[in-house]
């Protein structure tokens, strides 16, 4: 028994689970020591109680949030060293061999290749640990693997064969599989954004991933086709030929929507009837992410935005930023008109209308979904890109409204943009399969459609970093964001760092930048939790 192990010990009269994480420790004066009530078994290695030690301090969260993410489901008295195996055969993926030699890379992958591909390389240099988005993905990577004759632990259920030094695959939790000796560190996909926890602390798989291949001193490779800018701010960039990776890339139909009468439906366009009256098994997504103002001019059908390519909203006789609150007069700034009118695009009728359309059934896909019924024409939230798989023949996904995506009032609205689109581009398999991606737009020339267009997300990188730069936001700066009743409390006391700025409140939360995440982690844990409820999200994805 030592560090990391499981034990119950007696508090406040009752039996509560604890892990020894450290041994030799002298007791506090006028502290007294309580007797382990039992041992329950195996838990995180001493490197896995280092790593919670540091994730606290980097999400502001406490320790035993992660270390019981890092314990077995179930107690666990017994584990089995094993010996690493690599996949049998198979041809080396060229640009996963090159980020191998250094110790951190991202890889620019097209949607096109495949987990295994990728995952066989990188298992070539002994045991590894191995992390995607989703659940089902891991399992299906697994199986390939064990195919080819590697012993694979999928994290949790096989907690004791992954601590027993077994290669291990897992989501977002097996950032913190116990299995040592690592020799490589793989995350796939890493800008999606399901390895990123949703409740306080929001610690993000990827992050975690990389300090322990750092740790270790073993390469970590990241792949992504539309890499994040907080991975390409870290790490040395991997980039396939212009013409492979176009290859692996669906072709990409913008329909502008600028010449369309602004007085027509608002939904569907000649193009869009065109396309779900074929014979092509079609995915329409419908946008139903809040209800956001989107103002379009009614003689030119330009969208009203400010010089960043924010989504203006109309109050009265002016125009105003939800950024920064300026005003403009309400005139169009490439006709003259001043008449604008709102888009509120939504799920409500559309169904009934594209099912008239078409002429043939449409199934609609929402989050609460359970079973997809196969079909040739579906229409619903970004959900459906979930419930699809490459293996249910979708040869066309349509965005019907990709604005509310480019203008969402956050950030990071290009990034996720990118990557919606990345994940349909996967459904629907490369442009020499026949693959196809369309999407409805207003803003043809914007830097996302633009990237996309030529399937080479790098032409959205440099606009975007420089923005990010000049208005002061992550990857150029740490941020929080800090809200629940307990905030007012908690933010006078936190008062204004050196090197610290806050701002707020805005609807109850307030927004906390500094230079680097040391510098924010320093000053949020050296405030004192005041009571009632208090959330801290470092990181946030939706600011």
């Amino acid at each position: 028994m030592g560090v990391g192990w499981v034990v119950r010990i007696s508090l406040r009269g009752r039996r509560t689970r604890a892990w020894i994480t450290a041994v030799g420790v002298e007791p506090p004066q006028g502290v007294g020591l309580s007797e382990i009530t039992r041992i329950s078994g195996h838990g995180p290695p001493s490197a896995i109680v280092e790593l919670a030690s540091w994730a606290s301090e980097r999400w502001v969260g406490p320790r035993p949030r992660f270390l019981r993410t890092a314990t077995a489901p179930r107690n666990i008295s017994r584990v089995e060293p094993r010996a690493a195996t690599s996949p049998a055969g198979g041809v080396e993926h060229p640009l996963i061999g090159e980020a191998l030699r250094h110790r951190l890379s991202i890889v620019r992958t097209p949607p096109s290749v495949s987990d295994t591909e990728i995952v066989r390389t990188a298992l070539t240099r002994g045991r590894g640990l191995i992390l995607l988005p989703s659940v089902d993905r891991a399992r299906a990577l697994k199986r390939d693997l064990i195919r080819a004759g590697s012993e694979i632990a999928m994290y949790p259920d096989d907690w004791a064969l992954s601590a027993g030094g077994v290669s291990t695959v897992g989501a977002r939790s097996a950032a913190w599989a116990p299995v040592g000796d690592l020799d490589v560190v793989v995350v796939v996909d890493e800008h999606d954004e399901a390895y990123q926890e949703e409740s306080a602390p929001t610690w993000n798989a990827r992050d975690v991933a990389i300090r322990r291949a750092h740790t270790a001193g073993v390469p970590c490779v990241l792949t992504s086709p539309v890499p994040s800018l907080d991975a390409l701010h870290t790490a040395r960039l991997v980039v396939p030929s212009r013409s492979d990776e176009r290859r692996g890339w669906p072709v990409l139909e913008v329909i502008d929507r600028r010449r369309d009468d602004p007085r027509a439906g608002q939904w569907c366009s000649p193009r869009l009837a065109r396309i779900v009256t074929s014979d092509r098994k079609v995915a329409c997504v419908i946008n139903r992410k809040g209800r956001a103002r989107i103002l379009f001019c009614d003689g030119c059908g330009e969208l009203a935005t400010d010089d960043h390519g924010r989504p203006l909203a109309q109050e009265g006789e002016d125009l105003v930023s939800p950024v920064d609150g300026s005003r403009r007069p309400v005139v169009c700034e490439h006709c003259g008109s001043t008449r604008f009118r709102r888009s509120r695009i939504g799920v409500s009728g559309v169904v009934t209308e594209l099912e008239a359309l078409a002429g043939r059934p449409v199934v609609e896909i929402t989050a609460d979904t359970e079973t997809v019924p196969p079909a040739d024409l579906y229409v619903g939230t970004e959900a459906l890109l979930h419930r699809l798989h490459p293996s249910d023949g979708i040869q066309t996904v349509v965005f019907l409204d990709l604005d509310q995506e480019l203008l969402a009032p956050r950030y990071r609205a290009g990034e996720e943009t990118m990557a919606l689109v990345a994940r349909a581009a996967r459904l629907v398999g490369p442009r020499e399969n026949g693959g196809r991606v369309a999407v409805q737009t207003r803003l043809p020339r914007h830097p996302v459609i633009d990237a996309l267009l030529h399937a080479d997300p790098g032409r959205f990188v440099a606009g975007e970093l420089r923005l990010r730069t000049e208005l002061a936001l992550p990857p150029a700066v740490a941020l929080a964001m800090i809200s629940g009743a307990a905030a007012p409390e908690f933010v006078s006391r936190l008062g204004s760092p050196p090197g610290v700025t806050v701002m707020g409140p805005d609807e109850g939360r307030w927004l906390v930048k500094a230079p680097d995440h040391h510098t924010l982690s320093a000053a949020l844990t050296g405030v004192k939790r005041p009571p009632g409820r208090l959330r801290i999200a470092v990181d946030p994805l939706r600011a």
